[in-house]
Parts: structure tokens; sequence; C-alpha cells
């Protein structure tokens, strides 16, 4: 059974990434790397803006996981753009 809060994060969520998809789309840039980008920040912001302050709420824990690896992807999509600009310059 779902909480409030976790209706609330789920729908923020779910609003970011559309929103952030249906913007890539009408602008032409809709890639995968862009999307995960996208997703991702919108993950960590809504993560931020809907931890409550004075407690720890035992489902938010289980968000660690995914944003552990959304950051070592977005690390690595980062590092191979780096490499790729850095190699195209030699």
């Amino acid at each position: 059974m779902t909480t409030p809060r976790q209706r609330q994060f789920l729908f923020a969520q779910t609003a970011w990434m559309l929103g952030g998809t249906a913007l890539l789309a009408s602008v032409g840039a809709l890639t995968l790397e862009h999307a995960f980008v996208v997703s991702f920040v919108g993950l960590v912001v809504t993560t931020a803006l809907t931890s409550p302050v004075h407690a720890t709420v035992a489902w938010r824990r289980r968000l660690r996981w995914p944003l552990l690896a959304g950051a070592v992807v977005f690390v690595a999509l980062v590092g191979l753009r780096t490499v790729e600009k850095f190699i195209g310059t030699l």
C-alpha cells in the first residue's frame, strides 16, 4: 500500500520525465542519453525537494540504490563524451 507521500513522489517523477521527454522531442534532441540525463536530474531534484527535514522515512532509503546507479551511469556518459571531445581535438 502506498502512502500519499509516495504517490506524490511518483507523480512528480513521472511528470518530470514526461515533460522532459516532450521538451526534448519538441526541440528535436530526443536521444537515449539526453532522456536519461533529464530523467536522472529529475530524480535527484524530486528526491531533494520531497525529502522530509527532520525524519527518515523507510521507503526513501531504497532510493539510494537507483540514485547511486544513475550517478555511475551519468559519470560514465560524461567521461565518454569528454574522451571523445579530447580525442577529436588531437
